[in-house]
């Protein structure tokens, strides 16, 4: 097990197996010492009380007009930093973040977000779809461990078109009827998609200045193709591993694929993972090669071949399946097919990013201090205006917390980080504090908590060397064996880690061994009872606990 800090940063196209790279990267930080940093931990603990400001306010804007079922604003983007999120060249202090927000029978919009750039760091790990060249330059991240997924570009093209995004998950769970759930109305939405050219070479042409840059910079990424880990996943998590100087078993990587194989891995959005494909070769039995002739003349075939997936494959149109086949027909007759059982479903399951949208009539707003109207096609001006200003003012207010904080607290540590935090919280009352009541001061009185206590990561680190110290002192003296330098003879060895499966891990302590599920979080062996903690199993026999965590789920 490494004992370096382990900070990761994945970087990737949508649809290029993005997620899958992340949920990878997640499983391997059980096998390292994490970073501590006690004033980015003391303002996670904050942005967890606090964060959700900017969605309440918009929520309560929305159902002053009564608008509260009709209103689509997915749970995943509701969170502070979810959505898409980058790092803007022009002001590379600040991250931005991509909410879509819609209303049943008027439309949706895109709202980014502006905060500063530390916020990132609420996240497990540090991920975005953009910019791969900026995060190789950015200081702050110098000394991250940088991974990138990749895919062949007709496979990420093809599944961008029976993609369907958080609005349109969120309209299907809310409006269609469970039975109608299924394949036919992602097929039904791409007949459009494929067969209106000018949409699909906006996607074309997204990914083509994606790769553009990410190919000039991908030897500096630890790389991970999708086909590889689709393929052959425990080699291919192994090699990830060691590619980051971690060692894990291969019993590790199995646990590891067995719990992200084939699954939906974006919580809120329901249908990011379309259920029986993410096949290797699956493009063959969707696209054309009308569609294969327009990726070639935007030049992705060079990237394809650097990448080891050859030269694009044209199709014998006489296998080509009903669906190639209809697609093919309508765009020989340059029809365009966009019948659709329901338009609201349509309008939401438009792309509205990874795609070149000149060619489409959303209207585009600047930006504002802290938000920006992106794209939108909301049918209600004076409405979405409305959200805007609201969401501007949230953002604002919460942004003047986050940056008094992180003005103030360098080099700060323990009681002096509290004295910070209860000047905050006086200063802050008139707005946060007003809106959010007894939860705001509930935020500031948990991270106080957690800082005096030693529980930040931080703290807990801080302790144990401490608790460890002395307890090797202590051991030492009851022998009488002590000198004025510290330890010497007899002493208490820390935990050590035996071993770390998929959801436990095995600690050695005290001629014990302890399967402790990754779920309790930090447990400390010196002070707490962990016999009475869920799923613990304590026993004497090292292969019992290896047996016990190898199997637990």
């Amino acid at each position: 097990m490494s004992t370096n800090p382990f900070k990761p940063l994945v970087v990737g196209a949508p649809r290029s197996g993005f997620a899958l790279l992340a949920s990878v990267v997640i499983h391997l930080l059980h096998r390292v010492e994490r970073h501590a940093d006690q004033r980015q931990e003391v303002l996670n603990i904050l942005l967890r009380g606090v964060g959700d400001h900017v969605a309440n306010r918009i929520v309560e804007q929305f159902s002053s007009h009564g608008i509260t079922n009709e209103l689509l604003y997915n749970p995943n983007f509701r969170y502070l930093v979810g959505g898409p999120k980058w790092i803007p060249k022009e002001n590379p202090e600040f991250a931005c973040f991509r909410k879509y927000i819609g209303v049943k029978g008027r439309g949706d919009f895109t709202l980014i977000t502006r905060h500063p750039r530390e916020v990132l760091n609420l996240d497990e790990i540090v991920h975005s779809h953009t910019d791969p060249k900026l995060w190789l330059e950015h200081p702050e991240y110098t000394d991250y461990t940088k991974f990138a997924s990749v895919r062949s570009p007709v496979d990420i093209l093809n599944s961008s078109v029976f993609s369907l995004n958080a609005l349109a998950s969120e309209y299907i769970q809310k409006f269609i009827p469970p039975e109608q759930d299924n394949d036919n109305i992602r097929q039904d939405l791409a007949l459009y998609k494929f067969t209106d050219l000018n949409f699909f070479e906006g996607l074309v042409k997204f990914l083509s200045g994606y790769f553009e840059e990410f190919m000039a910079v991908h030897d500096r990424y630890i790389l991970m193709r999708w086909e590889d880990l689709i393929q052959h996943p425990v080699p291919t998590i192994l090699r990830l591993a060691d590619e980051a100087g971690l060692e894990i078993s291969e019993d590790y990587a199995v646990g590891i694929w067995r719990k992200l194989d084939h699954v939906n891995l974006t919580q809120s959005h329901k249908h990011n993972y379309r259920v029986g494909h993410g096949v290797v070769g699956g493009w063959k039995n969707w696209i054309t090669n009308h569609h294969l002739a327009m990726i070639q003349e935007y030049g992705l075939g060079k990237h394809m071949l650097e990448l080891g997936y050859g030269e694009i494959e044209f199709l014998d149109e006489s296998n080509y399946t009903p669906f190639q086949k209809k697609v093919s027909t309508c765009i020989d007759a340059g029809k365009i097919h966009d019948e659709f059982f329901d338009p609201d479903l349509f309008t939401f399951a438009f792309n509205k990013s990874n795609l070149v949208s000149d060619k489409f009539p959303f209207k585009r707003y600047g930006w504002r201090d802290h938000t920006q109207i992106e794209r939108s096609i909301f049918t209600d001006e004076a409405l979405q205006n409305e959200i805007w200003d609201c969401a501007e003012q949230a953002c604002g207010e919460l942004n003047a917390l986050i940056n008094d904080y992180l003005d103030s607290s360098k080099g700060l540590e323990g009681e002096a980080i509290c004295k910070l935090l209860e000047r905050l919280k006086t200063e802050h009352r008139t707005t946060l504090g007003s809106a959010m009541g007894e939860r705001y001061t509930a935020a500031f009185e948990e991270a106080c908590a957690r800082v005096r206590h030693g529980e930040t990561r931080h703290g807990a680190i801080v302790k144990a060397r401490r608790l460890a110290g002395a307890a090797k002192c202590r051991v030492a003296r009851l022998f009488g064996r002590t000198t004025s330098a510290g330890v010497t003879g007899v002493t208490v060895e820390p935990p050590r880690l035996v071993t770390a499966e998929a959801a436990c891990n095995v600690v050695e302590y005290m001629g014990n061994y302890y399967a402790l599920p990754h779920a309790l979080g930090p447990v400390e062996l010196e002070k707490q009872q962990v016999e009475k903690l869920p799923g613990v199993l304590v026993t004497g026999n090292r292969e019992d606990a290896l047996s016990y965590a190898k199997e637990y789920r």
